[in-house]
């Protein structure tokens, strides 16, 4: 373009302009991402084989920090949906992993969550309900069970599959979405809104947390199993039963949500099992999650 006709289209030029810039970043924005891949690559060197590649605490404080940072003009849910879908794929180059996704004939399903928060590259596996989904993770037919967050009104409950298991081998590791935007802006035609993900892998302390106990007991009325919770030193945000037989007298299977973080040697279990005595029977801590960012969290 001449100087002549630079200075009679001034706007015609600083658009040109823009969108060198544009260009020039975007070249950097794939430099970046190249740099990305070899440190990735020098990571799964340094790891060695493992039987599932995801660090999911290390996933949500590194959003979170993304988060916290002043963030200009970008929209909401543009940062936390671009490294989604890199550490979905940095994940698959460290080794592949498929995901259970219960899609049930009636009613909504889990599959257009479970692709926005795995990306467009991880290989989703469509089984027919939660429990299909944990059950082809016990098999290794997947790695991941996705799960609906658990309620009374379960019919098919998938939660006692893992509190009956004596081994702990799965538990629940995270959430997703991790950020929870409003209605309308996420892929969600028939969607649950929300779920969780479940593996042969406990999840790590993030600072921002929330846990599931599994306890099976006799003669322990729900009142009273809330008052021990609590006498225990947990703050409880849920509790599920279910009988564990048939009869009066069958042992009740609960499932207890409580804030913070719950370890596997966690001090509190202890001083819940003496609590009880003979009454409990079984009880172990069921993972949890990092509790997700507000939607237009800055």
């Amino acid at each position: 373009m001449s100087l002549k006709t630079a200075a009679a289209n001034p706007d015609k030029q600083a658009l040109a302009d823009c969108r060198a810039q544009i260009d020039r970043i975007d070249a950097v924005l794939h430099d970046m991402l190249r740099e990305r891949a070899e440190v990735i690559d020098h990571v799964r060197k340094l790891k060695g084989k493992l039987p599932i590649y995801i660090r999911p605490g290390r996933e949500a404080q590194m959003l979170r920090a993304l988060m916290a940072r002043p963030q200009g003009k970008l929209p909401d849910g543009l940062v936390v949906r671009l490294w989604r879908e890199m550490i979905s794929a940095f994940t698959l180059m460290e080794g592949g992993m498929k995901v259970a996704v219960p899609v049930p004939a009636k009613g909504p399903d889990l599959w257009d969550v479970a692709r926005d928060f795995y990306g467009s590259f991880t290989p989703l596996v469509e089984v027919p309900s939660a429990v299909a989904a944990i059950k082809a993770v016990q098999a290794d037919k997947a790695a991941i069970a996705l799960v609906p967050f658990p309620n009374g009104k379960d019919k098919d409950a998938w939660w006692p599959l893992l509190a009956g298991d004596p081994k702990n081998a799965l538990t629940v590791f995270t959430t997703l979405p991790f950020e929870q935007l409003k209605p309308g802006r996420g892929n969600a035609r028939n969607a649950m809104p929300a779920a969780l993900a479940v593996a042969k892998l406990y999840p790590e302390l993030t600072g921002d947390d929330r846990s599931f106990l599994a306890l099976q007991c006799a003669h322990v009325p729900e009142a009273e199993m809330k008052r021990l919770l609590s006498k225990a030193g947990y703050k409880l945000l849920q509790l599920l039963s279910q009988s564990a037989g048939r009869g009066g007298s069958a042992p009740v299977l609960y499932l207890a949500e409580t804030d913070g973080y719950v370890g596997r040697a966690d001090t509190r279990l202890s001083r819940l099992r003496a609590m009880m005595g003979s009454r409990l029977q079984h009880l172990a801590p069921l993972g949890g999650y990092a509790v997700p960012l507000k939607a237009g969290r800055r």
